[in-house]
């Protein structure tokens, strides 16, 4: 019985996958929907944003950040229509996430070449 129990919990995917993109960048999703990302900052502390790139908050521990992105996720959000201003701060930080992953990845490539 405990064989298949097991064999069938493992063909059971989780709801919450965590994959690390980059070193210190690990992007979360739930159910196949964008979740959030976690990235790790310089003094050891972890940034998460939500789905909607809005910042969620700053945690001492990965798993902290995890839980509040899960916390986000469960409150919903309400589909008010956003302010104008609302919306040119969440297409910023989107750029910027991406800008900032470009560079990266082309530091990386120079150093390695």
């Amino acid at each position: 019985m405990s064989a298949l129990a097991w064999s069938a919990s493992s063909l059971i995917a989780p709801a919450v996958r965590w994959n690390d993109v980059q070193p210190g960048f690990r992007v979360g999703t739930h159910h196949g929907e964008h979740l959030g990302v976690i990235e790790t900052t310089a003094h050891g502390t972890f940034v998460a944003v939500d789905g909607r790139a809005t910042p969620v908050g700053r945690y001492y521990s990965r798993r902290e950040a995890q839980r509040a992105l899960l916390q986000v996720k469960r409150m919903g959000t309400r589909r008010s229509r956003p302010s104008a201003e609302l919306m040119a701060r969440r297409l910023a930080t989107s750029s910027g996430l991406v800008a900032a992953s470009l560079m990266l990845s082309a530091g990386a490539l120079f150093l390695a070449g």
